[in-house]
């Protein structure tokens, strides 16, 4: 018999309100379209309503993954470039060290987000749609894949009344009840519940690396579940970050690197800023400069301050909602991709960096570890000499970059149909 999916869209159905995706978000996209398009098993998609989970028509749930990719410029072509890569691209060019008038931080806009929430409500909460408490056939797995909105009770509540629903979470880590001065406010008790959920009625999880594997099945042990079925799988990376190299001439000969993700503590911006400003003082206008692309989390005043330091003004440049093939364009481009955090669950921008085969400076943290490639150096976080001279050295290097004629295949992440052959294979297993 064919397995059943009932596969919660809730968070990539709400993400149409955001500029650009982030790691996650891509990792959603490709599961979602895995199992409602391509994937051997019967799949229902369930997304957000106002008194619980409702079920989604096949062509609601399409829809909901293209308009949010239409939304974030997936399909932007290569050769062509959002307003907010013109604007990068002119300050990496700039070499004036910038001017008091210049803003230290680019937004990309948002177009047209009061029509995208109203189609959303309107398309995707359809009056009278069924609850999966009464849709989801027999026996079924329900597959969360992104932790939201797990911790909803009103979302989850139809999971006790059908006990032959199994469900499956990915747990992409376990830092916000590990490690709660990183986060803010309720986060720590939110991923409480969603673990205690999981321990209570979970089928089975899905992590990205054995330290989150570790972590898991210690908490799942303290809570009466040692022998919960896990597999340890790297996410997919999506396609776009294995696509040939589209060469920008302005950028070939420009020194700058890339730091990627929500600014926040454990990122751990605050050392290559503090690295920076040594750069700038011995360097002046020859320093290299640093792209900080992601959006503001929390926790981050003190990393907010000196961004917005006129020291570092026209050498730092913080841009947030760039479109995923600009971001592929600048990874094509940079001296390498920057990763000093203090601590992940995987790291899925290292992964994306080494499928594009750019070279990268990362943490030496075990998630890191496991992701291995020919062009990936590893630094102590708390080492602002080894970071300096590590970034010195690649931004005075003027060879060529690899082409990816010549280059094999790096990192840890699987790609494409392997993903899915083992991911698939695993689900498969919890059904017999």
């Amino acid at each position: 018999m064919t397995p059943s999916i009932v596969y919660d869209l809730s968070r990539l159905v709400t993400r149409v309100l955001n500029a650009t995706p982030n790691g996650i978000d891509r990792i959603d996209v490709l599961l979602a379209r895995h199992f409602l398009i391509h994937g051997d098993f019967k799949a229902l998609a369930v997304g957000l309503g106002f008194t619980g989970p409702r079920v989604l028509s096949r062509n609601a749930a399409l829809a909901a993954i293209e308009r949010a990719s239409a939304v974030w410029r997936e399909d932007l072509a290569a050769h062509e470039g959002s307003p907010a890569y013109e604007v990068v691209v002119a300050r990496l060019l700039d070499a004036s060290g910038g001017g008091a008038g210049v803003p230290p931080r680019i937004v990309a806009s948002r177009p047209h987000r009061p029509l995208h929430i109203a189609r959303t409500i309107i398309r995707h909460l359809p009056p009278g749609a069924q609850s999966p408490r009464r849709a989801a056939p027999r026996g079924a797995l329900y597959l969360n894949a992104t932790h939201f909105p797990l911790e909803w009770k009103r979302h989850v509540a139809w999971l006790d009344e059908r006990p032959d629903v199994r469900p499956l979470f990915w747990i992409h880590d376990l830092l916000a009840v590990e490690r709660p001065e990183w986060f803010w406010g309720r986060e720590p008790a939110l991923h409480a519940q969603r673990l205690d959920l999981l321990a209570r009625r979970g089928a089975g999880a899905a992590v990205a690396s054995r330290a989150v594997e570790d972590s898991l099945r210690d908490h799942l042990a303290r809570r009466g579940r040692p022998n919960l079925p896990i597999v340890r799988i790297a996410p997919p990376v999506a396609p776009i970050f294995a696509a040939p190299r589209h060469e920008d001439g302005r950028l070939v000969q420009t020194a700058f690197f890339i730091v990627c993700g929500t600014i926040e503590p454990r990122k751990n911006h605050l050392l290559l800023l503090r690295v920076w400003r040594q750069l700038v003082a011995r360097f002046g206008r020859e320093a290299p400069k640093l792209l900080v692309i992601g959006k503001r989390g929390w926790n981050n005043g003190e990393i907010v301050s000196v961004l917005e330091d006129a020291a570092l003004r026209g050498h730092v440049i913080e841009v947030a909602g760039l479109p995923t093939p600009d971001y592929k364009r600048l990874l094509d481009h940079c001296r390498a991709l920057l990763a000093p955090s203090l601590a992940e669950g995987f790291g899925l921008p290292v992964a994306e960096a080494l499928r594009a085969r750019a070279p990268v400076l990362a943490s030496d943290i075990a998630p890191f570890r496991e992701q291995k490639g020919r062009e990936i150096s590893y630094l102590d976080p708390l080492s602002e000499a080894d970071w300096r001279e590590a970034i010195i050295a690649k931004a005075f290097d003027l060879g060529p970059p690899m082409s990816s004629e010549s280059a094999a295949p790096m990192g840890a992440a699987m790609w494409g149909s392997a993903f899915f052959a083992a991911f698939d294979a695993f689900l498969r297993n919890l059904t017999a």
